[in-house]
């Protein structure tokens, strides 16, 4: 059985369908470029849907340290912030940790573009209150978690120094 669901032409550049994520729990859009075969999407989804325990709490670990750095950023800026401060303290306790970021994590949707090489890899473009405008990425090649910080519109793809972040 297919993982990917209900895929469909959506442009002239991607095809869209849906996976169940377990990560996420839900149901989640996966974007796949016209020019990827539907064996390689597959594999990327399933990869995704089978994330390993340790893989899942990199990506949780990561996401944690991007909160907290997004915090101390925009004590810098409270005064043009408009509350995000303040709405990130009242929504988030500040002993987040672990797994459980991943209820804080919104709107998440894979990207799945040509591979450069014989690797599984793909992005996650998700929403988080820590980064209203730019939200957030996480960013996955084979088994290798690249980036977890704000949406920069990288693909796994990059080289690996591009990929690097102060947190």
């Amino acid at each position: 059985m297919s993982i990917i669901q209900h895929r469909r032409k959506e442009d002239d550049c991607f095809d869209i369908g849906s996976a169940f994520i377990p990560l996420f729990n839900s149901e989640i859009d996966v974007w796949i470029e016209n020019s990827v075969s539907p064996e390689y999407a597959e594999s990327c989804a399933k990869h995704l849907a089978e994330l390993s325990a340790e893989l899942t709490d990199r990506i949780c670990e990561r996401a944690v340290a991007y909160l907290r750095f997004m915090k101390e950023e925009w004590k810098d800026f409270e005064s043009v912030s408009g509350g995000i401060l303040d709405t990130i303290n009242s929504t988030i306790p500040e002993t987040v940790h672990d797994r459980e970021i991943l209820q804080y994590i919104t709107s998440p949707e894979m990207f799945i573009l040509s591979p450069s090489n014989s690797s599984i890899g793909y992005a996650i473009n998700c929403n988080c209150i820590w980064e209203p405008e730019h939200g957030m990425d996480i960013i996955i090649r084979d088994d290798r978690l690249l980036y977890v910080g704000p949406s920069e519109g990288f693909t796994a793809w990059e080289d690996d120094d591009l990929y690097e972040t102060d947190y």
